[in-house]
């Protein structure tokens, strides 16, 4: 490149970045509001504002309400460290579609003047991924531990299959933030449909009554059979206890005799 003018650099420069299939712009923090002075052309196709657009603004006119502050801070903070930063945000193209950038900026001197490389990747597709497998996930653990309501005071889960510790630490949360929601005092755990070995099960659902005690509430463990139940007087013994019932129905009656005795 040394035998190349400076003129000719720049062009050829230039070109490469315009064929870029990543969309790309510089901008001058040593002028005020850190304004754009250069964009590619892929910038022009990713957000439909043509050069002259965008020239000599900040790049805040891409962002919208919906734009994560957060995003936004993280980028001023590195601008001003003069640091390099990754950021995902949410912008807005000329005609107002929202699209998910996945902006990177990074700083660059060139003859003892600062400037700002962005670099700008739409992973709108990615994102709404990202989110619907978060949605589905909260959907399938709202679905695999429903609570019902039995009365004002009295909710119910039936547990199925194998509670492993991701499990029982969603369990524990849901019940949390259900007592405490809904000032509920009792609370029944059905375990005839869980499969399980070993006293870990019983431990835990010791620690499900020890956070229910906490809040005031009391916790009772149904679908106990013969086997199950010699398997926790086994484990209990000089231990803390759990009130187990065979049915969700006798459960139901102590607790309702609970709540009649109790004074108001």
């Amino acid at each position: 490149m040394k035998h190349l003018s400076p003129d000719t650099q720049s062009a050829l420069f230039e070109a490469m970045l315009d064929g870029s299939q990543v969309a790309t712009t510089v901008t001058d923090p040593q002028q005020p509001d850190n304004p754009i002075i250069y964009t590619n052309q892929t910038f022009e196709k990713l957000t439909g504002y043509s050069r002259e657009e965008a020239m000599g603004r900040n790049c805040r006119f891409l962002q919208g309400e919906d734009t994560s502050q957060r995003a936004v801070q993280q980028l001023r903070d590195a601008i001003a460290n003069k640091e390099k930063t990754t950021v995902t945000l949410r912008n807005f193209k000329k005609d107002g579609t929202p699209f998910w950038n996945r902006l990177n900026i990074e700083p660059m001197t060139v003859n003892d003047h600062l400037y700002f490389i962005g670099t700008q990747t739409d992973v709108s597709t990615e994102e709404r991924q990202r989110l619907l497998l978060i949605e589905k996930e909260d959907e399938i653990n709202r679905l695999m531990l429903p609570i019902l309501s039995i009365h004002n005071n009295l909710g119910a889960v039936t547990l199925v299959g194998k509670m492993n510790e991701e499990r029982f630490s969603a369990l524990t949360e849901k019940l949390s933030e259900y007592v405490q929601k809904n000032a509920v005092q009792h609370i029944i755990i059905d375990i005839s449909g869980v499969i399980w070995e070993g006293d870990s099960f019983i431990h835990r659902l010791l620690m499900i009554q020890d956070v229910l005690r906490l809040m005031g509430g009391k916790l009772y463990v149904t679908g106990i059979n013969a086997k199950t139940a010699i398997e926790i007087s086994g484990f209990q013994m000089h231990r803390q206890s759990l009130m187990t019932f065979s049915t969700v129905q006798q459960a139901i009656e102590f607790s309702s005799g609970i709540s009649l005795d109790s004074p108001d």
